[in-house]
């Protein structure tokens, strides 16, 4: 993908829709039944209300104006930011974006497994640690 104002060119994760099929919400369940136990010990955000489709969406939003703006203003952190508080929460519900050896254009977001990657914690506000 080329931008016509000569910045250089940036590969930015592809996002699925979601919902998933059927077999694969199923899936999803018996994945996330399995891993309770381990995804307790990293919970971040266990009281959170927005549904997986929503914080794909928001996800997208932030990812857009972090990776596409070349300004380094404070507007543009908090979406890097906002980007990775995203990526954390979609890692404690068991869905990852990418996996290792896999080219970024080609990261997308799934069910995590042993070579997924997984979003860095970040330092988040006060009452939310």
């Amino acid at each position: 993908m080329r931008q016509s104002n000569g910045a250089r060119q940036i590969d930015r994760p592809r996002l699925t829709s979601l919902p998933l099929s059927s077999w694969i919400g199923t899936a999803l369940l018996a994945f996330a039944a399995f891993t309770q136990q381990a995804m307790a010990q990293t919970q971040h955000f266990p009281e959170a209300r927005e549904s997986n489709d929503k914080l794909l969406a928001l996800y997208s939003s932030a990812a857009d104006f972090c990776v596409r703006n070349p300004n380094r203003d404070v507007e543009v952190a908090v979406a890097c930011q906002s980007m990775a508080i995203y990526g954390m929460a979609l890692n404690d519900r068991g869905m990852c974006l990418g996996k290792q050896d896999e080219p970024n254009a080609m990261h997308e977001w799934h069910p995590c497994t042993g070579n997924s990657l997984r979003f860095p914690t970040v330092r988040l506000p006060e009452g939310f640690q």
